[in-house]
């Protein structure tokens, strides 16, 4: 019975709780974020996450999460640039041609086959 309360309990906003206790909190703003990732709501995602990152107390995770929307919106050189704030140039690269190859598919990720996606190509020919 406590399972169909919760159902038909309202939808809350995301982090709504959080941001009232602290609203400039760069991880709360970067969950934030990434739940507009989620939905799909890329241009919230990105300033959102522009909030945090101008914050001054960003870390690695916000500026990554950041690059992840900005690169879903097909910008992959800025993408790439953001990356590198905290990746080697190859780790950076590797996951921004992951995004590309991702929205390339014709099938939605979701039902692709789930894998851990390379982080670094490696050279087999030798």
């Amino acid at each position: 019975m406590e399972n169909s309360r919760r159902a038909k309990s309202p939808p809350r906003r995301p982090g709504s709780r959080a941001l009232r206790i602290a609203p400039d909190e760069p991880s709360v703003l970067s969950n934030l974020g990434l739940s507009y990732v989620l939905s799909r709501d890329l241009p919230k995602a990105e300033e959102t996450l522009r909030k945090a990152q101008a914050s001054g107390r960003a870390d690695a995770r916000v500026r990554q999460n950041l690059a992840l929307a900005v690169g879903l919106q097909g910008r992959f050189a800025e993408a790439e640039t953001i990356a590198r704030a905290d990746l080697p140039p190859d780790e950076a690269a590797a996951n921004v041609a992951y995004l590309k190859q991702m929205l390339a598919r014709k099938d939605p990720p979701r039902t692709a086959a789930r894998g851990k996606p390379p982080v670094v190509a490696q050279d087999l020919s030798d």
